[in-house]
């Protein structure tokens, strides 16, 4: 049966938990979207453990189990308020970039302890030690949103500056541009910002954009097997990631607009693209399987920092491209991909291990769909940012 799917999919994670934040320092702003991923969850837990947390005076952990967004997002928030803050995860997690964490939290006068499984802050409440608060970002924007987020209801003004390379830079101006609209005002010349004082949430609502990180994925299998009919498709978008409408165009894709809604068809004779993604790393599973099912090669740039996610995505991607008979060559930042020649048809089903890489489990999904005879080991990580993946490809 061909894959089929008509209807909404759940508000963004990345907007979501950064309104959140946003949320934590006014009384009045109502957060309105739809999202059962777990880093939803797990920031709205940390953030409601923080203020019981600081009510009460005690320092019970803050959960951010695989997140890197809730991780950073809540690091900056916790040290905004005085007192010990833990925050726990998996060794997976701290295993990833943690030191520009670390040094911006000290810029703004917090003692910072990381283990295999926490992180400790002890802080008295933000003040500046430098004169100008300096953040690399040339592994990941999230430190410098991270920044922006907390910076309500600052007793000083906050000068700072990003690093010349800003990975992801995309979400850094979604970052700004959700702060604006709820009233913060950011003043920004190149790599350099800056924040005056005593600023306070103005808005009393934020409705969040539905995921187009999920969006891609769902289009992606209407692409491979069938139709999808994604209602309310938010046009123009805040995220980054809306560009995979246009990378599917670009590649032949039986794309369509119809009002609010979008249209993804099966195109059987996609051809290859060269890409540069930067601003959108979390579409390379997916696209790159839509590379290896084209009648052309692709080349995709920008995708460097990918060791850094859940898994090392870069190699994970090139082990299942492998599998279903594209070859691949990569670099640190540069990856070609030459499509299948022949595609086997039926043999025994390969497991492969997504190393509890939700992108990677949607990337397994895309290529079964397709056909191979592969199937993901730990389907259910898909739960970090779209629960409801399962049940839409008929997995549960």
């Amino acid at each position: 049966m061909s894959f089929y799917f008509n209807g909404e999919l759940p508000a963004s994670k990345s907007l979501i938990n950064r309104a959140l934040v946003v949320a934590s320092f006014s009384n009045d702003l109502k957060v309105i979207g739809d999202s059962h991923a777990d880093d939803v969850q797990l920031m709205r837990a940390g953030l409601r453990q923080l203020q019981i947390n600081v009510t009460t005076g005690k320092t019970a952990a803050l959960e951010c189990g695989h997140a890197g967004t809730v991780l950073r997002f809540l690091a900056l928030r916790a040290a905004r308020e005085k007192g010990v803050h833990r925050l726990t995860g998996s060794a997976r997690l701290f295993s990833r970039p943690q030191s520009e964490l670390v040094a911006v939290l000290g810029q703004l006068g917090a003692y910072v302890e990381v283990r295999e499984t926490e992180m400790v802050i002890r802080s008295d409440g933000w003040h500046l030690i430098v004169d100008g608060l300096q953040i690399n970002a040339d592994r990941s924007s999230q430190f410098a949103s991270a920044v922006i987020l907390s910076a309500w209801q600052l007793p000083f003004d906050l000068h700072f500056s990003v690093s010349k390379k800003v990975v992801s830079e995309g979400y850094l101006r979604m970052t700004i541009d959700l702060v604006k609209k709820l009233g913060l005002r950011v003043e920004g010349r190149g790599p350099e910002f800056f924040i005056s004082a005593n600023q306070k949430v103005s808005a009393s609502e934020y409705l969040a954009e539905p995921d187009l990180s999920s969006a891609f994925t769902v289009a992606a299998l209407a692409v491979v097997d069938g139709e999808a009919v994604i209602k309310n498709f938010p046009r123009p978008s805040l995220q980054p990631d809306s560009i995979f409408v246009r990378l599917l165009e670009k590649m032949g894709a039986q794309v369509e607009g119809r009002g609010a809604d979008m249209v993804f068809r099966k195109s059987p004779a996609l051809t290859g693209i060269n890409v540069d993604l930067d601003n959108s790393p979390d579409l390379f599973p997916v696209l790159a399987v839509l590379c290896a099912l084209a009648k052309s090669p692709s080349e995709v740039t920008g995708v460097g920092h990918l060791k850094y996610k859940e898994s090392s995505r870069l190699e994970r991607t090139a082990e299942l491209l492998q599998l279903m008979g594209a070859r691949i060559e990569q670099n640190e930042s540069v990856v070609k991909i030459w499509p299948v020649k022949e595609r086997v048809v039926g043999g025994p089903k390969i497991i492969f291990k997504v190393d509890g890489d939700h992108r990677m489990a949607m990337a397994v999904a895309v290529a079964e769909r397709s056909g191979f005879s592969i199937q993901g080991d730990e389907m259910k990580v898909v739960s970090k940012s779209f629960p409801e993946f399962l049940q839409l490809v008929g997995a549960v």
